[in-house]
């Protein structure tokens, strides 16, 4: 999967709109070695998003920066404005459908739509931040910020958007989920659905969960840096009937907060937070901490496998009493060699055999190759 990003935000001088873009991997440590079609277009920033101006562009092979520009001295346009850049003839939206397609001949691309510019309101440069307008199958747009900055801790990573999407069609029945998964979002119906995310970054998951299933109360656990854009993206939600999003900082090399300790919980979520295998002991510590206190809850951890050093979380989590139960698959457009080709993403369920607790791990590996035993 790669990334539209705004290396430069959109800038206002004299009648001359600008911006630099580039295509990514999650990480930014790669750059979309395809020729690709762009569509650049400048949109009133209500919700209609009217079109004012639009640019067709090309990203060729090779590039690792295109350059955006617009004179919009001689249109007519409605301020606030954002600059939203996707591919040629894809929705204004990135549909979970088409990021996930088994036929899918190009690599997916995330489109990115740039902070507000207000020249009335003196706004005559856009925030470093860029929005993700994703459409589930319930319809009903998960709209999420992240910053454009380094800080990879508040960026979207393949394995949340991935995870997203799995429940976003587990819930819609338009998957065969994990029994037990199932079984645990269905309990929704007739109990309220109490949720954790460790590591939520930008809150993609927990977000997303909330916007699909009633009656669900999610709480979204990170550093103290990850606050401002999560309660940005709680703030914009658009949640399911009696469903509700909150965030509270959790630290795993810290006890669990008071407000943490006295939560039933149903499901822990956990997606790409295994990179660092120097927080892999502190992440099983609060884990266990976790299900100590909610014996019948549900481990979800999602990760798309990066490098070897990963393995040592499955582990610690075998030490723990955790042991893989099932597994399936999805499949998603690209790779890092192939990027027109799909790959084989593994889905496993793992179980706690400890004090008869039921926990299940989704691990998202990058092919069979890297498939390894815990």
């Amino acid at each position: 999967m790669r990334y539209i990003r705004f290396l430069k935000p959109p800038r206002l001088q004299g009648t001359t709109l600008s911006a630099l873009i580039t295509i990514t991997s999650d990480l930014g440590d790669s750059f979309l070695a395809e020729d690709v079609i762009l569509v650049a277009s400048l949109c009133s920033a209500d919700a209609d998003g009217e079109i004012a101006l639009r640019k067709v562009l090309k990203w060729t092979s090779g590039m690792r920066s295109l350059p955006v520009a617009f004179d919009t001295g001689h249109t007519d346009i409605e301020w606030p404005a954002q600059l939203h850049v996707s591919l040629k003839g894809s929705p204004e939206s990135d549909h979970f459908e088409v990021h996930y397609s088994l036929n899918a001949d190009l690599p997916s691309l995330v489109s990115a739509w740039s902070g507000i510019i207000d020249p009335p309101s003196g706004l005559y440069i856009a925030e470093k931040k860029v929005e993700r307008r994703f459409m589930p199958l319930n319809n009903r747009t998960l709209s999420i910020w992240e910053e454009t900055g380094e800080s990879i801790a508040r960026h979207l990573w393949d394995a949340g958007i991935a995870l997203s999407a799995y429940l976003d069609r587990v819930v819609s029945l338009q998957a065969n989920g994990l029994d037990i998964l199932e079984r645990v979002l269905s309990s929704a119906t007739y109990k309220k659905l109490r949720v954790l995310e460790l590591g939520t970054g930008c809150g993609i998951v927990g977000i997303g969960l909330a916007q699909s299933v009633p009656d669900c109360e999610v709480l979204l656990t990170d550093l103290a840096e990850a606050e401002e854009i999560v309660a940005r993206n709680i703030e914009i939600m658009k949640p399911a009937m009696s469903s509700s999003v909150s965030f509270t900082t959790l630290d795993w090399d810290e006890p669990l907060p008071r407000d943490v300790q006295s939560k039933a919980l149903d499901l822990i979520i956990v997606a790409d937070c295994t990179y660092n295998a120097d927080s892999s002991p502190s992440l099983v510590r609060t884990l266990s901490a976790l299900v100590n206190r909610s014996p019948r809850a549900i481990v979800l951890v999602a990760m798309k496998v990066r490098h070897s050093s990963e393995a040592v979380f499955f582990e610690l989590m075998t030490d723990a009493g955790f042991a893989i139960g099932c597994q399936t698959a999805l499949q998603v457009p690209g790779d890092e060699e192939k990027p027109t080709e799909t790959v084989d993403v593994g889905l496993d369920a793992i179980y706690c055999a400890v004090s008869g607790a039921r926990r299940l791990t989704i691990d998202y590996l990058a092919d069979d190759s890297q498939r390894y035993a815990v």
